[in-house]
């Protein structure tokens, strides 16, 4: 009985963008974007929600002109669609397996040869990542203060390009680690749903992403305490 009512109340939710008649057509994307800190979501927030502001003003000025209904009719249809590819994001359980896309590693990359010039400027980087985890271990509650692992925050500490799975947002984690943005998103709704992950191996075991991801980006990950917010 609770899987009907719950089956109910998501049609319910994916429908608000008709039976609102446009207005709160946003909604669905806005709770989609909440969870994952995604801009594409929040594009798709700010659009819906101007086409609900087109709605209002129909019925705050009267008019029946048909350039309101078009507004409505394209708010309506374009809030539905968003609405069931949000739905798995928004109403994903802690019991729910949460499907990655599959990971194809980039055949195409070839090492730099020892004599390149950026040598020097890699062994830099990971000198940086070196003290940057030793902050980490220490003292996690200054690594947190100086986002350390957090390519999505404004901060002056250079870790090298550390990425914390446990708080880095969806963007962070596509930009800093190359992820498709779809993986991104998932996994930080698995994660944040979870309240963050102890170990590399615990990600590995519980997050659904592929082994081959994890152990191409293991130098560059950390895992700080999770934040909520």
């Amino acid at each position: 009985m609770r899987r009907v009512f719950r089956a109910i109340g998501q049609g319910l939710w994916v429908l608000m963008p008709v039976y609102s008649i446009g207005i709160l057509g946003w909604l669905p994307a806005g709770q989609a974007w909440w969870r994952t800190r995604s801009s594409g979501w929040l594009a798709a927030t700010v659009l819906l929600a101007a086409g609900g502001v087109g709605v209002l003003l129909r019925y705050a000025l009267g008019s029946d002109n048909d350039v309101f209904v078009m507004i409505f009719l394209a708010t309506a249809v374009a809030g539905v669609a968003t609405a069931l590819k949000a739905r798995p994001v928004v109403f994903a359980r802690r019991e729910e397996t949460v499907e990655l896309p599959p990971y194809e590693p980039d055949s195409a990359a070839v090492p730099a040869a020892e004599d390149h010039p950026a040598v020097r400027e890699v062994l830099a980087g990971r000198e940086r990542r070196r003290q940057a985890r030793e902050i980490v271990a220490r003292d996690p509650a200054m690594a947190l203060e100086l986002s350390i692992g957090r390519p999505d925050a404004r901060r002056s500490y250079d870790d090298g390009g550390l990425v914390d799975l446990n708080n880095a947002g969806a963007d962070g984690l596509a930009t800093a680690l190359g992820w498709p943005i779809e993986t991104a998103e998932a996994f930080v709704v698995a994660r944040d749903l979870r309240g963050g992950y102890a170990s590399l191996d615990e990600v590995a075991a519980l997050s659904g992403l592929e082994t081959a991801l994890l152990d191409r980006d293991a130098e560059r990950i950390v895992l700080l305490p999770h934040r909520t917010t």
